[in-house]
């Protein structure tokens, strides 16, 4: 049986909805035939499929927009404008995953956009991914993280110098390529790498049959995290979703930021504003997750209040009025932001104590309780128990400082943040 949390939500195949999908469906004129399913989010599932007008059929990306938040009109979708605009703004880079073709396919639910994108290969925060392990014992080598950091930085340096705000900077938007040869794999090599399509039946909570709203069964993402062969994979590493994407001189009316809530900073947080500083705030806990394959502050518990927690644990009190806005804070701290005493913090009702932490801290933990892999998981990934010496503690223990200060107008500019010395550490 397929996870609840390994699929899409089935109630959102309704009129609509997301636009039911099965292995070896085709599309635009059957030129696009579905081979395997990659992911899904809240505004759409994605799938690989095969361009059969391509020789020989080359895999690529195909992203099947929510029917609400789908238009017939592209100069409207931010991930067909904003990397076009890149691209030609900076046609030397080919860091942006452009949308190669969209077309518009109506079905039970309504109207779908349908983007097609290059394939590429696992997220950084698939790579990281170790279930029933200690977070953080699975991660990228510290010099393959420290090269995945500073493509990612000159990426979003691109995307500043053109105008243009990101909005949802996390490691799941940041993707492997993959090897050429991967590309043109046959349906046989996709399946013997990723897997067969893992499905369940879709079933009505009465027994009746599927109604047309909803695909006969639901399909499982391949673990594509599984490929960690060089021979497989780049070391360079593509940025995607523009989807909350924006030009800073023409913000969109009522534009509610989708950040991550481990990702928020705290502008976005208390007053719900976005912009390039807060891509900066998002880019430093995208590094941190980079270098030590764990989150900086862990969304575990699914609470904002944690989350605010572990905030002012490592980075100090907030400034008012935002200190005063965390209402929950008396649980843990006293009004100066240090942690109140464990006693006090039992007697208030917090069920999980805070205790006062640093970046340096976080930084110099990284490798002490890596638990071990049943399997070599290849030379892209750093081998247990290595840690970081007190050099790149204290560079990256200082950007990450500097990037993740509360105020927005005091963090570093994505110029500055690109020419920290971090980034070209040799150890």
């Amino acid at each position: 049986m397929i996870s609840a949390n390994g699929v899409e939500d089935v109630e959102q195949y309704r009129p609509g909805g997301f636009h039911p999908i099965s292995i070896g469906n085709t599309f635009c004129g059957r030129r696009y035939k579905v081979v395997h399913k990659l992911g899904f989010g809240g505004s759409s599932t994605v799938w690989l499929a095969r361009d059969q007008h391509s020789s020989p059929g080359v895999l690529v990306a195909l992203k099947a927009m929510h029917a609400s938040t789908s238009t017939t009109d592209p100069s409207e979708i931010p991930e067909i404008v904003v990397p076009e605009t890149l691209q030609a703004a900076h046609s030397a880079s080919g860091s942006f995953q452009a949308v190669t073709d969209h077309f518009v396919v109506d079905g039970p639910n309504g109207t779908h956009h349908f983007l097609v994108s290059p394939f590429a290969g696992p997220s950084v925060l698939a790579m990281s991914d170790s279930p029933g392990r200690v977070a953080g014992s699975r991660r990228l080598r510290g010099d393959l993280a420290r090269s995945v950091a500073r493509q990612t930085a000159a990426t979003l340096h691109y995307m500043h110098s053109a105008g243009f705000v990101h909005g949802d900077l996390t490691t799941s938007n940041i993707l492997f390529r993959v090897a050429e040869h991967v590309l043109h794999w046959s349906d046989s090599q996709v399946y013997a790498h990723f897997g067969v399509p893992e499905t369940e039946e879709v079933r009505t909570r009465g027994g009746e049959p599927c109604s047309p709203y909803a695909p006969p069964e639901l399909v499982a993402p391949i673990d594509n995290a599984t490929i960690t062969d060089a021979s497989l994979l780049h070391d360079s590493v593509v940025l995607i979703d523009f989807g909350q994407s924006y030009a800073v001189a023409s913000p969109p009316k009522g534009h509610q930021p989708g950040t991550a809530m481990h990702y928020l900073p705290p502008e976005t947080r208390f007053e719900g504003r976005a912009g390039l500083e807060a891509d900066v705030w998002n880019l430093g806990c995208a590094i941190f997750e980079i270098r030590a394959g764990a989150p900086l502050f862990e969304p575990f518990f699914g609470s904002d209040a944690d989350i605010l927690r572990q905030t002012v644990e490592v980075l100090g009190r907030l400034p008012d009025p935002w200190w005063r806005s965390f209402r929950e804070r008396a649980l843990w701290f006293e009004e100066n932001g240090q942690p109140r005493s464990a006693e006090a913090q039992q007697l208030s009702g917090a069920l999980v104590p805070s205790t006062k932490s640093s970046i340096q801290t976080k930084l110099r933990s990284i490798g002490m309780l890596d638990d071990p892999p049943s399997v070599d998981e290849g030379p892209m990934i750093e081998k247990p128990g290595v840690t970081l010496d007190e050099e790149e503690v204290g560079l990256l223990g200082d950007l990450l400082a500097k990037m993740l200060r509360y105020r927005p107008e005091e963090r570093l500019s994505m110029r500055e943040v690109i020419y920290h010395p971090w980034f070209t550490l040799e150890v």
